[in-house]
């Protein structure tokens, strides 16, 4: 017959039985996770946080087989791909028993706008992994004139260009 178990457990047994024969039951037994086939994001998308700052989930995948079950023990490359900043760690990452590879701390650049960071296991489906997070500006830490500097009128008319200032974080973003 087509008798299959595609789902990793423990404590699987056959029983058998038939007409005119006495039934049997085999031993009990473990169905392990098969080889690596592909990989997809598990947690930590789309997130936001203030420029040079971690965000708060770190990027998680999970490895699966051709079943989806979970496979412990592949190596996972967490890396930067855009908008600057740093992931630890940059040595390959090892899922763990439920197939989860994770980056320590992803923290962003310095320049307010998009980041992203990838996850890549070798031909796995799916890889490389592709997350991403916007940088917002942090607390105004400048202040700087920006037009109208320097201009002189008469008492009771108004200047030809009119003042303006621009407030900046600690990394001049806006």
């Amino acid at each position: 017959s087509d008798l299959s178990i595609d789902k990793v457990g423990t404590g699987y047994s056959l029983s058998a039985t038939a007409v005119n024969l006495a039934g049997a039951t085999s031993a009990t037994f473990i169905i392990s996770a098969g080889a690596p086939w592909g990989i997809a994001p598990d947690a930590g998308d789309g997130q936001t946080a203030t420029v040079g700052t971690a965000v708060a989930i770190a990027p998680t995948v999970k490895v699966f087989d051709a079943n989806d079950n979970p496979v412990a023990g592949v190596a996972v490359t967490f890396a930067v791909a855009s908008g600057g900043g740093t992931v630890s760690l940059t040595t390959p990452v090892l899922t763990d028993v439920n197939g989860i590879a994770k980056a320590t701390v992803w923290t962003l650049g310095t320049t307010a706008g998009p980041n992203s960071l990838t996850a890549t296991s070798g031909t796995l489906a799916g890889s490389p992994v592709t997350f991403s997070a916007t940088g917002t500006a942090g607390a105004a830490t400048q202040v700087a004139p920006q037009a109208g500097d320097g201009q002189t009128a008469t008492v009771g008319t108004a200047v030809a260009v009119a003042p303006a200032v621009i407030v900046r974080d600690q990394f001049r973003n806006p």
